[in-house]
């Protein structure tokens, strides 16, 4: 008969000769590529004044945090979004400086740039979805200069 430790650590050798480190680094790698990809397209949809799609990136329990303002949920702010873009800017561009993935969580920080000249910066919270796509859950900015 063969001792327990034996089959254990046998099933441990298959286990780690089957594990292959890439393959943690790839999916994140695709995350970080799936948390690029939103803000690129949430700045295209925000030049766009499209706020159907803005309105996409975001989860069902958001919070937007603006400067000199309180804390707003999805719910409350997603209603007046198309009359909000109405009057979208020229250009903007969002420089991600840090991701950090944990598990169903991540966060973004960086800085950001409306019509060349208005500057800020951004700490933003994501959520997995049940589907494996992101979305932004939490969403902290202000701007460098009044």
């Amino acid at each position: 008969m063969i001792p327990v430790f034996k089959i254990m650590l046998a099933a441990g050798a298959i286990a780690m000769a089957n594990f292959s480190p890439g393959m943690v680094f790839a999916d994140k790698a695709a995350d970080e590529d799936a948390i690029l990809g939103i803000w690129s397209t949430y700045t295209e949809a925000r030049v766009a004044g499209d706020a159907e799609t803005w309105l996409s990136l975001w989860d069902e329990e958001g919070i937007r945090l603006p400067p000199g303002a309180p804390a707003v949920d999805f719910a409350t702010f997603a209603p007046g979004t198309a009359q909000r873009f109405a009057n979208p800017p020229a250009s903007m561009e969002i420089r991600s400086e840090e991701i950090v993935i944990t598990d169903d969580w991540a966060f973004s920080r960086g800085n950001f740039t409306v019509n060349n000249a208005l500057e800020g910066k951004f700490l933003t919270i994501f959520r997995r979805q049940n589907d494996g796509t992101w979305r932004i859950y939490r969403d902290a900015f202000n701007f460098n200069s009044e």
